[in-house]
């Protein structure tokens, strides 16, 4: 992936309580001389996430570059900090998609579930996933692909930008909560706030591809939920390669390394604050 536009810089908004074992991270999944094959981790596509139910594995993903988020819990899963949070949250009995029963009664078992950009980036890039469906027959990295396009629209724009963000050292998160496509964080959600929203703009010979831009209003909305969270607004431009073809699934993987990806974003000026610091 290569980058276009100027460098941004995180803002840091750090909390409070840190569990011990959060303390010590890397960036991205690590593995000792007992996982030292490549593909270790399993995960199971239930049609619109892939879900990880090997305890060891959610640690090393959550652990390592903060991937997943638990099932029934706001972030972590219980096997990494404890079942008292997905007791108080869950609100009626809810079953895995995945062959492992879990434990309701302890939430002990609580699966991982990672977004599509970051279980493709695991497979794709770091080759230490293999991803299976319900029937129980393993993906390949190109039919994975196709089935992750064929649920999301944009499903390349967004991996692109998530590629660009992962060279960034960046913690990605979902951003749906937020409007956004992604939230980015500094090391991990347990250590800082998320410091932007990130929107992501495809773009094709220098003009949208989509009908729908960000207009005035709806950048006046954007901004409003970043300045009442605490976070900026960074916009993604993904430049797609000269004859693209959004339909040529094969190639589309080779010539990733040709999309550009440029970074826009802007800071809501306080027009009173500063008015006062004069």
């Amino acid at each position: 992936m290569a980058a276009k536009g100027t460098a941004f810089v995180s803002i840091l908004r750090p909390k409070r309580k840190v569990c011990p074992e959060l303390t010590h991270t890397f960036p991205l999944p690590v593995f000792g001389e007992s996982k030292s094959e490549v593909g270790q981790i399993e995960g199971l596509f239930t049609g619109f996430s892939v879900e990880v139910v090997d305890p060891d594995s959610i640690r090393n993903l959550c652990l390592n570059g903060g991937f997943g988020q638990g099932l029934f819990s706001r972030a972590f899963p219980a096997c990494i900090t404890s079942s008292s949070e997905t007791h108080r949250r869950r609100k009626r009995p809810v079953e895995s998609t995945s062959s492992v029963t879990t434990d309701h009664a302890s939430g002990s078992n609580e699966p991982l579930s990672l977004f599509l950009e970051e279980a493709f980036f695991l497979m794709h890039k770091m080759d230490i996933l293999r991803v299976k469906n319900i029937a129980g027959t393993e993906l390949s990295v190109s039919e994975a692909f196709a089935k992750f396009r064929s649920i999301k629209k944009d499903f390349v724009a967004s991996y692109c930008a998530y590629l660009y963000l992962k060279s960034k050292n960046w913690v990605v998160k979902c951003g749906l909560k937020f409007g956004g496509d992604f939230v980015i964080y500094v090391r991990g959600p347990q250590f800082y706030h998320a410091s932007y929203i990130v929107l992501i703009e495809e773009l094709a010979g220098g003009k949208p591809l989509k009908t729908h831009t960000v207009d005035g209003l709806d950048f006046q909305g954007f901004n409003r939920i970043a300045e009442t969270t605490a976070k900026d607004i960074l916009f993604l431009e993904v430049h797609y390669p000269e004859g693209f073809r959004m339909e040529d699934d094969p190639h589309w993987l080779e010539r990733l390394k040709d999309v550009r990806v440029g970074e826009k974003f802007t800071k809501h000026h306080n027009f009173i604050a500063a008015r006062n610091q004069t």
